[in-house]
């Protein structure tokens, strides 16, 4: 009798063992297979609620294998812990439930700030993550019959001198809060602010906002003040910018011929060069008659802020060597000096002119 016994409880601890583990390689055959597969197609085809879903439940399948097989073997396995571990396997799975809505409400917000083109903001991934953590340690609290009502109550009471003490970074949180709602400042946008520094917005964060110029210097800016100061941005609303050029020719130059062979250069700086628009016609218009030269601008357009230079670069070659081969003259400054008589010239003997007025 005793020998059928402990072979029924083996065969029934083998049986339980192998549930477990078939439970466990069916949460992996899943999370590697089908959920693998979905989460590619959806993240492909741009899809953002299955994206958002399929991203939320990577790992899932796996914990939830093991959770299941273990909530039903562990009678078999473990019989005299089999309470306590079922206890803890009921808080792995609310955890997990939590952390699965947690992780559905972080990727819809990055997959919709993705989607307006506002990149990767360190405030908004931070603000997720408190707000994350802070429904994962009240679900803790709550499970072990901790009183949230009385703990929000003591929180919400010091709120005030909380508020008081941190007054200045709360100021530029909801700065930072204010700037990112607005979209008129996204990560990668060229900006310029009203005190003359410039350059990239690299990211947004809990206090700051950081700007690299195009030496490569970081610019730390309170966001308290990026909404205080004239912001001049170089990306909104479309990143095409004007590409001014000034220059002057001879008096005695033909001025048809300088717009026609002005013209040929910048229409081929625009199809050749790289941030040039081919679509654009640029445009010669002479602005003013110059004390030494008549003046004219050269309108083109660039794809962004620093595609400029490159394209002043290369304009000024070409035009330069084009000019020459047609003849035409870009000339020196001149100024006429007026003077009442000879200006007396003196030629000091070398070597005795040391310290006298207008010697070397």
């Amino acid at each position: 009798m005793i020998e059928e016994f402990d072979a029924a409880r083996q065969a029934n601890m083998l049986g339980a063992f192998g549930l477990l583990l078939g439970l466990i390689a069916l949460g992996v055959v899943i999370e590697f297979g089908p959920l693998r597969w979905l989460r590619r197609r959806a993240v492909a085809g741009s899809k953002r609620l299955g994206a958002t879903i399929f991203m939320a439940l990577s790992g899932q399948s796996m914990f939830w294998g093991i959770v299941v097989g273990l909530r039903l073997t562990v009678g078999d396995l473990l019989p005299k812990q089999s309470d306590q571990i079922r206890s803890v396997l009921l808080f792995m799975a609310l955890m997990a439930s939590v952390i699965f809505m947690v992780r559905i409400g972080t990727n819809w917000v990055r997959r919709s700030f993705a989607r307006r083109e506002i990149g990767s903001v360190s405030l908004i991934n931070n603000l997720l993550r408190s707000i994350g953590g802070m429904m994962i340690i009240a679900t803790m609290l709550g499970f072990y019959g901790v009183p949230i009502g009385a703990l929000l109550t003591v929180v919400a009471g010091s709120s005030v001198g909380l508020t008081l003490a941190l007054r200045d970074p709360l100021a530029s949180l909801f700065s930072g809060l204010v700037v990112i709602a607005s979209s008129k400042i996204r990560p990668g946008d060229y900006v310029r602010l009203s005190s003359g520094e410039e350059g990239f917005v690299t990211d947004i964060r809990w206090s700051d906002t950081y700007i690299r110029q195009l030496s490569n210097n970081l610019i730390i800016v309170p966001n308290s003040l990026m909404i205080s100061t004239i912001v001049v941005n170089y990306s909104r609303p479309e990143s095409e910018q004007v590409v001014i050029f000034d220059l002057g020719v001879s008096y005695a130059s033909d001025l048809d011929q300088v717009e026609q062979v002005t013209m040929e250069v910048a229409v081929e700086v625009m199809e050749e060069v790289e941030g040039g628009i081919p679509e654009f016609v640029p445009m010669v218009r002479y602005t003013a008659l110059g004390e030494s030269s008549v003046e004219f601008s050269v309108v083109m357009r660039g794809k962004t802020f620093i595609d400029q230079f490159l394209i002043k670069h290369e304009f000024v070659k070409r035009l330069r060597a084009r000019f020459r081969t047609e003849g035409i003259e870009i000339p020196f400054p001149i100024r006429t000096v007026h003077t009442d008589g000879p200006i007396p010239v003196q030629i000091w003997p070398q070597g005795e002119g040391q310290g006298r007025p207008g010697s070397p």
